[in-house]
């Protein structure tokens, strides 16, 4: 009678009502959504955010960034011990932690998978470019084999410590190794089918180990990867979901329908419309804050990358490109952005989020290179250039056509065309318009991006090295600029690193930027643990129900 009565205890502790979308539940099962397929799960390989934060619940790196963008110790004991010439660093990882197989986890797991990252090249291994720092760490080329690299620069001095050389002082360094390329992988598991490792598609395999908090028990990249407890995983007493479900829903306004009617506990892409229109909604709205993600105009200022000759010579003149950041009116912008409290005006290209000297970079150096809404001071440039409202400046806009970026376009077109600028629509496909964009065929065009890593380097070296896909600015001056800022520390690197980012932005008007935002999520009111960090990674580990 005892054990019925625990039993029946038990089953009912199982299901529980969801508190935003009212409906029963396993408790013991975390169901999240996904805003799109999730890939090939290979640490090395992973370039965008849906399957990194699935691998994120998965694999441990040495480091992680905390809510504040700080990179703190995870599989590490502690910080990195830097040689006094910064090219040195010295890690010890902890002992005994496991593979969820039960094989133990060593240095060379690490040194593994950064190896294999390297040489598999930058085509194959966007990331692998962080690699690229560690001496003999590829040149982003393709290599044969692993061994094409050489005396590689990272090694495991014993089971539980690396040693990292650097070609040059990194600033940054410790916050690279936070993604995911640097995550372990076992070359036993990795080369277990034969073949070139190069190529292998080991890590879509349903009994491939993981060091994290989960493990993958099955993956559908179109449907559902379902994640399952690790219970090799050193903190697995932390853990208390059994499983989290991984459903791929692309469309924001089915996730946001999902979440109302009890579907799933966490959605990552919604509505949000939809949510503001529905009190009850918005109590379910989790933002990550600061969450370092502008909204830029990016101005075609050369000829180097561009096919043929039709594009206008106006916008080699710093006076031009001047003229068309005043006339913007940002409130405007912002307004048909939909994106409401979650957005704010931003003039520099560096959004707010990302560590500075003593506190945040760009709140630091006054968030107002662009100069704001000045539309007297734009008519006055474009008149000095002979343009007026009988004679009007021809530009094209280009962008990848979506509501959002629909609307923001149309918002341009009415501030500009005050300033006696007509600017036509030029709106295709998503991957048309990367495509374009990477190649330079276009005049304007609208641009975006996260951090990969928190330094202000994330966002100025886009447009550093004539080679970087979608840099037109190829400016002597502000690529000396930045190699003096990388010679440099502390307090007197980002001083010049922001004497970079004025030039680009306030001086030459390379860069129009328009706003910096967040995209939330919803979570279940009652699904808490959830930690998150500002270039849009969130950790379910350690997530819960409330009881």
């Amino acid at each position: 009678m005892k054990k019925l009565l625990s039993s029946l205890l038990s089953l009912s502790m199982l299901f529980a009502l969801t508190a935003c979308g009212g409906s029963e539940r396993d408790t013991t099962t975390l169901r999240a959504a996904q805003g799109g397929d999730i890939e090939i799960m290979d640490p090395a390989i992973v370039d965008d955010s849906v399957t990194a934060n699935v691998l994120a619940q998965m694999y441990e790196g040495l480091y992680k960034l905390d809510k504040d963008g700080n990179a703190i110790p995870n599989v590490a004991t502690d910080a990195p011990e830097v040689s006094e010439d910064g090219l040195t660093y010295t890690i010890k990882l902890n002992e005994g932690y496991k593979w969820s197989d039960g094989e133990p986890l060593t240095a060379n797991d690490y040194i593994y998978a950064w190896k294999r990252a390297a040489a598999m090249g930058t085509a194959d291994a966007y990331y692998s470019q962080f690699i690229n720092k560690i001496v003999n760490g590829g040149t982003g080329e393709k290599l044969k084999n692993i061994d094409a690299l050489g005396e590689f620069g990272a090694v495991a001095t014993d089971d539980y410590t690396i040693q990292i050389t650097l070609n040059q002082k990194c600033a940054y360094f410790a916050s690279l190794l936070t993604n995911t390329v640097f995550y372990p992988v076992r070359q036993d598991v990795v080369e277990k089918d034969g073949g070139n490792p190069l190529e292998s598609t080991w890590a879509n395999r349903e009994d491939c180990p993981t060091n994290g908090a989960f493990r993958a028990t099955k993956i559908d990249s179109k449907d559902e990867v379902i994640l399952t407890k690790n219970e090799e995983y050193h903190a697995a007493d932390e853990v208390t979901f059994e499983t989290i479900s991984f459903k791929v829903m692309a469309d924001a306004s089915s996730q946001t329908s999902a979440f109302q009617s009890g579907e799933i506990d966490w959605a990552s892409s919604i509505n949000l419309e939809t949510v503001n229109a529905d009190d009850e909604l918005k109590d379910c709205l989790y933002a990550i804050e600061p969450f370092v993600c502008n909204y830029y105009v990016l101005i075609n200022a050369g000829d180097e990358n561009v096919e043929g000759d039709d594009y206008s010579d106006a916008l080699k003149d710093a006076d031009i490109r001047a003229a068309i950041s005043y006339a913007i009116d940002r409130e405007a912008v912002l307004k048909v952005s939909g994106k409401g409290e979650y957005a704010y005006e931003l003039n520099n290209l560096v959004p707010v989020g990302i560590p500075g000297a003593n506190g945040d970079f760009t709140t630091e150096n006054g968030n107002n290179y662009a100069g704001g809404y000045d539309l007297a001071k734009a008519q006055e440039i474009m008149k000095s250039k002979g343009y007026s409202e009988d004679n009007m400046l021809e530009l094209t806009y280009s962008y990848n056509d979506t509501p959002m970026h629909k609307d923001v376009a149309q918002a341009l077109q009415d501030s500009l065309k005050k300033a006696y600028i007509n600017l036509k629509a030029d709106q295709a496909e998503l991957q048309t318009f990367f495509d374009n964009r990477d190649k330079g065929n276009f005049e304007l065009a609208r641009h975006a991006m996260t951090a990969d890593f928190l330094d202000p380097m994330a966002y100025l070296s886009m447009y550093y090295g004539a080679n970087t896909a979608g840099n037109t600015v190829d400016d002597a001056k502000y690529e000396a600029l930045i190699d003096e800022a990388e010679t440099l520390d502390g307090e007197a690197r980002y001083a010049k690193l922001a004497e970079a980012e004025k030039y680009l932005v306030q001086d030459m008007h390379y860069v129009i930027p328009l706003f910096g935002y967040t995209d939330p999520f919803l979570k279940a009111s009652d699904l808490e643990g959830i930690t998150s960090s500002p270039e849009g990674h969130y950790d379910l580990t350690r997530a819960k129900f409330a009881e």
